[in-house]
């Protein structure tokens, strides 16, 4: 294993993750803090890029200057484009577990699906926001390789919500819900890049169908009303 790559990362990843990832990033993760925040500049600069020129018309050099640091400092962590788009991936991951494990006012919560609409509807929001992430997740700029780190990504993010919708209800331990939360971001995942597809963004239509095909697969297994619990604090 690339001792480069041995860094802790903010998100909720297994051990047996951290080395999947380990193996899949191609990239150099900073360990100062000074590398660090350059690192994070020439990930900004790409984000900035992507959404003027799409993924197929820039290069390294062009994020160095738009950054304003020196080419070598591009390459120092990133050996070709495709590492710069799974870097962003990652980072893009780690958005969307933070969204889903946001506390909800109780009040606001009946069912589990109520959950489920919120984790949707805040994901719809920070994706349409945000052209660049619609691009590498739903669109043109996806590759095996992004593909292969944001599924590792998604698995934390399954988790994510499995722990938020646990705090409010007991769920069936069996079949492991992670994984069927897994599946149901598959399901979005599919019914979101068709929506990129036709109309250039995740529309509200597209959003409410989303959350009726992910009830729908989840219900198999989970039954509308579950056991309420009354969480400790919820702030």
């Amino acid at each position: 294993m690339n001792k480069n790559k041995q860094t802790k990362r903010n998100g909720g990843y297994l051990p047996e993750e951290e080395e999947a990832l380990d193996l899949l990033l191609t990239y150099r993760k900073p360990r100062q803090k000074r590398g660090l925040k350059k690192f994070e500049a020439i990930l900004d600069s790409a984000n900035v890029l992507i959404e003027q020129k799409g993924v197929h018309n820039f290069s390294l050099y062009d994020i160095a200057d738009h950054a304003g640091v020196a080419s070598g400092s591009v390459y120092h962590f990133f050996p070709n484009m495709e590492a710069v788009f799974v870097a962003l991936v990652e980072r893009y991951d780690r958005d969307f577990e933070q969204i889903v494990s946001e506390n909800i006012p109780p009040e606001q919560v009946e069912t589990w699906s109520d959950i489920l609409w919120h984790h949707i509807e805040k994901s719809r929001s920070y994706i349409n926001n945000n052209q660049h992430v619609m691009i590498l997740i739903l669109g043109p700029g996806q590759t095996w390789q992004t593909r292969q780190v944001d599924t590792v990504g998604d698995t934390a993010i399954a988790r994510a919500m499995r722990r938020n919708i646990s705090d409010y209800f007991a769920i069936p331990e069996f079949p492991e819900p992670a994984e069927l939360l897994h599946l149901a971001i598959r399901i979005l995942e599919s019914i979101w890049q068709l929506s990129y597809q036709r109309h250039g963004r995740v529309t509200m239509e597209m959003q409410k169908e989303t959350y009726r095909a992910m009830c729908a697969y989840l219900e198999l297994y989970w039954p509308k009303y579950l056991a309420r619990k009354e969480p400790e604090i919820v702030e």
